[in-house]
């Protein structure tokens, strides 16, 4: 009964928090007000979606990455290629680039089926840089260097998301449609599996799971977030250039899911928010703030182990030691 009663509690404390968070999003643009804040707000919410897409490969089924940002240009560079050189809508180029990351993360996937650990990561690092690369080169197509400027912004059933408060409400929605899938693969029996082979992928398949099929869908499945982060990307930010996509936009990624929580729903979430806002926050600090954001960085890999989202279940764990100190226990 007690425990009945605990559980009870627990799920209501959720609801609430859920609903809290909600609601704090949906307001967000009135406490706002400029539209330099709002600028920020959007790139938070495209964060959210792209590492939330990136926690399906690498807190789900346990797949280190390093070319998740070739895939997030390719999406950007499809989207606005599409729409600037066609003329077509923000739609057909949404589309089009979740179709082409798609493809190109299973094409991916195939070598992931033969090499692990090490290996792996270095021939995705590879692909990464592979891409960007190409993306530079092909300046028939992606003006090069140059990158590719004035992409509109989303246009759907003939209505403009031009202005900043109805672009952040379009970003808010698509990234609550994200964490929802997260939410509901990592429950259903294709996250049953990832989590599987994230653990043993020996243990795996001696129950039955088809590691290959189940990798090239979690390939599949990040890449197509991917490319629709990107489009997103391209058509709020307005232009796009090889430079953006670099090395250094990976490691700050893969520190979104690793500082945030992987392998959880609110941790990408977190990763994102502390990643994109905590710089904005820290400008008071002038030429430090750098020093500053990466202390802080420092901080909470040393003293949250699990990332933020393990922040609670380690206070739970806390609170118990300190009360039974304090009685003399």
């Amino acid at each position: 009964m007690t425990g009945w009663t605990t559980d009870t509690a627990n799920n209501r404390m959720r609801l609430a928090a859920l609903a809290l968070a909600l609601a704090s999003a949906a307001l967000l643009p009135f406490v706002l007000g400029s539209n330099y804040h709002l600028g920020v707000a959007h790139q938070v919410l495209i964060f959210i979606i792209l590492a939330s897409g990136y926690d399906l490969l690498l807190g789900f089924t346990g797949l280190l990455s390093f070319g998740h940002i070739g895939l997030f240009a390719i999406g950007a560079y499809t989207s606005a290629i599409l729409v600037t050189s066609t003329g077509a809508p923000f739609m057909v180029g949404l589309i089009g680039a979740a179709v082409l990351t798609g493809i190109v993360g299973v094409v991916i996937s195939i070598p992931a089926l033969r090499i692990k650990g090490h290996s792996l990561t270095l021939l995705t690092l590879a692909l990464g840089e592979v891409i960007r690369v190409v993306i530079r080169s092909m300046e028939w197509l992606t003006n090069g260097s140059h990158g590719i400027a004035g992409i509109p912004r989303p246009e759907i059933l003939g209505f403009s998301f031009r202005q900043p408060v109805p672009l952040y409400y379009l970003l808010l929605v698509i990234a609550l449609l994200t964490i929802a899938f997260a939410w509901k693969l990592k429950r259903s029996r294709y996250g049953r599996a990832f989590n599987a082979i994230r653990d043993s992928e020996i243990a795996a398949d001696v129950c039955g799971v088809n590691i290959s099929r189940m990798k090239m869908l979690a390939f599949g499945l990040s890449a197509i977030i991917a490319g629709i982060a990107g489009s997103l990307y391209a058509h709020t930010v307005r232009f796009i250039s090889p430079e953006f996509f670099s090395l250094g936009l990976t490691v700050i990624l893969l520190a979104m899911v690793l500082i945030g929580g992987r392998g959880t729903i609110i941790g990408p979430i977190l990763g994102a928010i502390l990643f994109i806002s905590l710089p904005e926050a820290l400008r008071f600090v002038k030429e430090y703030y750098l020093v500053a954001f990466g202390i802080t960085i420092w901080l909470s890999v040393l003293l949250l182990p699990e990332g933020l989202a393990g922040l609670p279940r380690r206070l739970r764990r806390w609170m118990p030691r300190r009360s039974a100190k304090e009685a003399g226990l």
